[in-house]
């Protein structure tokens, strides 16, 4: 491998997310060169982000404007300018990270041997290109069961090496960590004092805990530990920092709207912590090695886009509607209310080491995590609080264990530590005898799972067997290719009953738009792949369901015996 290049014309925090595939490309590949593909508002970055060889840039706003005042022609010749001087070689592998159209497009257009990520094909269709990237779409529809982090699937649709070197990076140069701290030392920063950052904004005002809360927690911070407090946040966002500084006592150093990039991380690298919404500074905090809390909003998912290394903290609410939906318009917003300066202030506690407990009167409606890293080398948000282990988590747990079998295209055997595996998880969690008859009823459902894709293969088999004969009869073939469409419906149905069953039959469904051969046996043998795939993880969640519901103890927790 000598040429990558990586797309990714999204936003700062998306941006510094792909370093965990940019280091374990080089690990893997170690005289690789890198090359990226970004949004001109974010080229900056680029210059930060280690083991970067080159990058090149496309303004969307301008682009977009083109379209918007019918410029189509300018707009492409723009794009067309901008990827010939990409297309300055031929690339061993493109990996695309914005999972749009337009960047489907322009994938297409990169002169690549291998492609991961979505692209067109030739005949103007999109192309989910790597078992990975078809799960990330699967996330939308199932993001109730989904155990990983955007930066662990993107990375693992890139390569399969697990980095060493783990979590977000980003390079502060120097002088920039002098003028920090000679900023914060001008400002009143004391010798041992604490510097607690806070990021008010949010890319959504649903996903902003309220200024006021805020407020209140900086007054608190203050009062008991004497903190300096440390506002970050965009030029767009300073009315927040004024509201702020009205509303709080605590000695208070204001710096929204007036940073660039770099700067921003040498303040939040000299920080003691980041109390954050869920939006770009927190990923440049953790990037740069400071502790952070991330407040989990609405339809925000922690466990997708939260703060990635280990260590750090997510505070959300424990209710049934958290996360919203997409495009939920929620007029509650009941999440808001349930987390208090308090709460957060008790975690802040915590994080810090000035604590080992959480108060359980602030944490009645709440839960709190802790980041860290799996064994399995991924991201992984344990809770601090034991509670009662609910059906969405079980069966997160049961697919975080069996989808890396299946998009990592593993052998499909049995694995022998999946017991393993789920005692150490569901070891954090309560018993929860309430979900007896669920487990019955979950465990007849994949029992007929296993059927259904049991008829399927043995359709295929015949099939394959029939296309692989010197003169194929394809009307025979094409006759047994209908009789597959019914199993599939039945099939369909199941996962609309059983939504736990769902994101098994929501992504074999990627995986059969994904065939890219025009070859029939070819195309055989890829569905043959889909399918035997979903066999084994029907198959070995239907025997864990019942291992759990044998358990002597029927705590759902003793299953590895």
């Amino acid at each position: 491998m000598k040429e990558v290049l990586i797309i990714n014309l999204t936003r700062m925090g998306d941006l510094i997310q792909t370093t965990p595939t940019i280091i374990s490309l080089k690990e893997q590949y170690p005289d690789v060169r890198i090359t990226l593909l970004v949004n001109t508002a974010f080229k900056e970055i680029c210059e930060y982000l280690p083991h970067v060889d080159r990058y090149f840039h496309i303004d969307k706003r301008v682009v977009l404007k083109m379209i918007e005042n019918n410029g189509f022609i300018d707009a492409y010749r723009m794009v067309r300018n901008v990827l010939n001087r990409v297309n300055d070689t031929v690339y061993d592998r493109v990996i695309n990270f914005t999972h749009s159209r337009s960047s489907a497009i322009v994938t297409s257009m990169i002169r690549a041997k291998d492609v991961r990520g979505i692209s067109i094909d030739n005949k103007g269709f999109t192309m989910k290109r790597h078992p990975w990237i078809r799960y990330v779409f699967n996330v939308i529809p199932s993001r109730y069961v989904n155990p990983f982090h955007l930066c662990d699937m993107h990375f693992k649709s890139a390569t399969r090496n697990i980095p060493s070197k783990k979590g977000l990076h980003l390079i502060v140069k120097e002088e920039k960590r002098k003028w920090a701290e000679e900023l914060l030392r001008k400002n009143g920063l004391r010798e041992g004092q604490s510097l607690i950052a806070f990021q008010l904004g949010a890319s959504a005002e649903d996903k902003r805990w309220p200024v006021e809360s805020f407020a209140r927690l900086a007054d608190i911070l203050h009062r008991k530990w004497g903190s300096l407090i440390l506002l970050t946040g965009s030029r767009g966002e300073v009315g927040f920092g004024e509201e702020f500084c009205r509303k709080s006592n605590a000695k208070t150093i204001n710096m929204m709207g007036k940073t660039d990039l770099t700067e921003l991380a040498a303040l939040l690298e000299r920080a003691d912590l980041l109390v954050s919404n869920d939006t770009g500074p927190l990923h440049v905090a953790t990037a740069v090695g400071t502790k952070a809390i991330d407040i989990s909003l609405a339809s925000v998912h922690f466990r997708e886009t939260g703060p990635y290394g280990e260590g750090h903290y997510v505070i959300s609410a424990d209710i049934p509607c958290y996360p919203c939906a997409f495009e939920s318009n929620c007029e509650y917003l009941t999440c808001k209310k349930k987390i208090t300066p308090e709460a957060v202030f008790n975690v802040c506690e915590l994080a810090l080491g000035k604590t080992d407990r959480l108060e359980p009167s602030l944490f009645r409606e709440l839960q709190v995590y802790r980041s860290g890293f799996d064994r399995d080398g991924l991201m992984t948000y344990r809770p601090i609080i034991k509670r009662k282990l609910s059906l969405n988590e079980l069966f997160m747990h049961l697919y975080r264990y069996t989808w890396q079998v299946v998009l990592d295209r593993k052998e499909p055997t049995e694995e022998a530590d999946f017991g393993d595996y789920m005692d150490r998880a569901l070891s954090d969690y309560e018993e929860n005898r309430d979900l007896d008859e669920t487990l019955s009823e979950y465990i007849e459902a994949f029992s007929r799972l296993q059927g259904l894709v049991n008829t399927l293969l043995s359709v295929i088999g015949v099939m394959k067997r029939a296309a692989q004969r010197k003169e194929a009869d394809l009307e025979f073939i094409n006759k047994l290719w209908e009789n597959i469409k019914p199993v599939d419906k039945e099939i369909e149905k199941l996962g609309c009953l059983y939504p736990m069953i769902r994101p098994i039959v929501v992504m074999l469904g990627y995986e059969k738009e994904s065939f890219e051969s025009s070859e029939l046996e070819d195309i055989i043998k890829e569905a043959e792949v889909a399918y035997r795939y979903a066999l084994w993880q029907a198959v070995e969640i239907g025997k864990m369901l019942a291992r759990l519901k044998s358990s002597s103890t029927h705590n759902l927790t003793a299953v590895g015996s």
